[in-house]
């Protein structure tokens, strides 16, 4: 897959199958439709590209809201590896360009510097200044210049539409295991250890603090969470608290992980989190004493969800 963040550096291509859209989470529903151009660019024997935004858009025209993206860019082009895509193009999403018309878009920017014989879109896209474009917008310009049209339907998990709005309700909702289904994996963060006031260390529960990476990542609902770790160049299981840690009477929201059976020192290092399923809620107990024994519960409980012995 070839990665453009320039459109200069785009070679137009007349054929070929392409789609367009921001993508976050490259969830189950994105999968069904860059695997649906992948086959038809494969049909044709043209390239298949996608076609996205960085920054989100959300978080240029509406940043008062704090989004919380499913995937920063790098995660994204990571996460998209995995799909049967030629080209990648990745366009700077600025307020300049949100004022850009749906016609000067597709025909200027899509059509006119990337080039493509067939677009697909995914069955509730919009695009263009104010989303003024949709699905009969295309249809007029595929008539006027000669491409063909397509949106796909809704794709659905046990009866709920996969989406990425939902998926971030359901993350900060704490619902961890429904919003791995509809993404297709364990939603992750990446961050950085950083020094904490070694309480874990102090109770025999030694933790890592993590520092994310990027201030848009959507991080979940406070709790305990049952994850694995990616450290060291191994896959660890381990336990994660989100929260403020009350029963210290701290205020400062903290992101804090024990790896279990790990016992070195990772100050500084970059390390991912998978989030595969939450425990309980964050609790103020009466003492040190009781907290200890409750974490000891949760590392049991962590311990059966990772299907360790």
């Amino acid at each position: 897959m070839d990665v453009f963040r320039d459109l200069s550096d785009v070679v137009r291509q007349q054929e070929g199958v392409l789609t367009v859209g921001t993508f976050d989470g490259v969830h189950l529903g994105h999968k069904f439709i860059l695997q649906e151009i992948a086959r038809r660019a494969e049909a044709k024997g043209a390239p298949a590209t996608l076609v996205t935004f960085w920054p989100h858009p959300k978080l240029v025209l509406h940043a008062d809201e704090h989004l919380g993206v499913l995937s920063t860019i790098e995660e994204k082009i990571e996460l998209l590896q995995g799909f049967d895509l030629d080209r990648l193009v990745i366009l700077e999403f600025t307020r300049a360009f949100a004022e850009t018309s749906s016609r000067d878009f597709v025909l200027n920017i899509l059509y006119g510097k990337i080039g493509f014989s067939e677009i697909v879109i995914g069955h509730d896209h919009a695009f263009g200044k104010n989303r003024e474009g949709d699905i009969s917008t295309l249809e007029a310009l595929g008539r006027e210049m000669g491409f063909a049209v397509d949106d796909l339907p809704a794709l659905k998990v046990e009866g709920e539409v996969v989406s990425s709005t939902r998926i971030r309700n359901w993350l900060r909702e704490g619902r961890i295991k429904d919003a791995n289904k509809l993404l297709g994996y364990n939603y992750f963060l990446t961050g950085r250890v950083v020094q904490g006031d070694g309480r874990g260390r102090q109770l025999k529960f030694p933790t890592a603090n993590i520092e994310p990476i990027s201030e848009h990542k959507l991080v979940p609902a406070q709790g305990v969470y049952a994850v694995y770790v990616d450290c060291d160049g191994e896959r660890w299981p381990g336990m994660m608290n989100i929260g403020v840690r009350p029963t210290f009477g701290a205020k400062r929201p903290v992101i804090e992980v024990h790896i279990i059976n790990f016992d070195k020192s990772i100050y500084g290092e970059l390390i991912r989190i998978e989030f595969v399923d939450r425990i309980r809620n964050e609790i103020q107990f009466a003492s040190a004493d009781e907290l200890v024994e409750q974490l000891n519960s949760d590392l049991e409980a962590s311990r059966s969800i990772l299907s360790l012995t």
